[in-house]
């Protein structure tokens, strides 16, 4: 229930931005789900969340357009998109969530943007993860609830003396931005969160395949809800150009060198196959951002994120993606809960019996027509 301006130094302006009760931007959810609302929900990082980005031209404003725009002009169906981004996120934490909190939203329909920032990201957070025997993920403990450190004598020398305060700070920073930039030149992983998506072959990337294990967990627990589940991914601005969002200090904070450009395109094929072997749909975004003449026109070059372009294309794409793949109200073969036929053969649910070595096959069941079931 906060709100704050954001800076947008692209359009040099300020971005309106409200949280609800559940922490994620935008209006506050009703529970239950109103009648005739088919809601989506956006699980995702700051990729997602896009601070800079106003209200109107967000991917999740833009998609519930271009999914409602897909209904029959006669359906009452209301397209509701949740944008369910943290800054921060990745799928580990993004599956705790889900699980914890917004099943309780009631969605129809379940979206995870993996940001090739999470596998990064999911290094930091597995450390504090309990998992049970199979390795389901159970509990992620926030870094700031772990026991505090003793307080060493130069803290409290610190809060007595602003001038000994004051020259520290500027050393650290000196110091943390000569560690930002060695960070950036680096090819060491260990050092460079983004080193690795240079290999051939990223599928022998233990971190990776660690980041990606949750995506089959919350696909598994969407399948058990029977809640479609969708996956979707986009490139950083480092792996489409070296000119995409070169703003003051935007790449050496990601710890990213000015000029790289990490083409390589085998983790999203890597990334695809996943999804295929996991009968998960996916929309690949590196297919609508790649390299050409105005790539550099789909991401902010003051932030590490999609422009009013780039979520122009992104909502495209996924709204096609959907329309293609995932059964909604935007196509036929879709009917809500309480209008779906039945269909299944009653007789496969009672076994044969069997009563002194004789076999009595139950009586069947008559079926009646979906419309007199209603």
């Amino acid at each position: 229930m906060a709100s704050a301006q954001v800076e947008c130094r692209d359009t040099d302006s300020l971005v309106e931005v409200q949280t609800n009760s559940y922490g994620l931007r935008g209006p506050e959810l009703e529970i239950p789900k109103p009648q005739n609302t088919y809601r989506i929900i956006v699980l995702g990082d700051e990729t997602i969340y896009a601070p800079e980005t106003a209200d109107e031209n967000h991917f999740c404003t833009l998609l519930t357009e271009m999914l409602q725009e897909q209904l029959p002009k006669n359906s009452r169906t209301r397209i509701q998109v949740v944008n369910a981004g943290v800054p921060g996120q990745c799928p580990l934490t993004e599956f705790l969530f889900f699980k914890q909190r917004l099943m309780g939203l009631q969605p129809d329909l379940v979206i995870m943007h993996f940001d090739w920032s999470d596998v990064a990201d999911d290094r930091q957070i597995r450390r504090t993860t309990r998992c049970d025997s199979e390795g389901l993920p159970q509990l992620c403990s926030h870094t700031s609830l772990l026991p505090a450190r003793k307080v060493r004598p130069h803290q409290a020398w610190r809060e007595n003396f602003r001038l000994l305060d004051w020259g520290m700070t500027y050393f650290c920073a000196e110091w943390k931005q000569q560690i930002a930039h060695q960070k950036a030149v680096s090819r060491d992983i260990d050092t460079n969160p983004y080193a690795w998506l240079r290999e051939e072959h990223p599928e022998s990337n233990l971190a990776f395949r660690q980041s990606a294990r949750p995506i089959a967990d919350l696909a598994q627990l969407c399948r058990t809800s029977q809640v479609p589940f969708v996956l979707m991914t986009s490139p950083k601005p480092w792996q489409v150009s070296t000119k995409c969002s070169r703003g003051e200090g935007v790449r050496l904070a990601a710890g990213v060198a000015q000029d790289a450009c990490f083409s390589n395109h085998a983790p999203f094929d890597q990334l695809a196959r996943f999804a295929e072997r996991m009968n998960i749909p996916f929309a690949d975004g590196s297919m609508v951002l790649a390299p050409g003449a105005d790539a550099e026109s789909n991401f902010l070059q003051f932030a590490p994120r999609w422009s009013h372009t780039g979520h122009q294309r992104m909502a495209e794409l996924v709204a096609g993606c959907l329309v293609e793949k995932v059964g909604g109200p935007w196509n036929a073969p879709y009917l809500r809960d309480q209008e779906q036929p039945i269909s299944r053969d009653f007789t496969q649910e009672y076994p044969i019996q069997r009563i002194s070595e004789i076999k009595v096959a139950p009586e069947p069941r008559t079926r009646r027509p979906a419309r007199e079931l209603r």
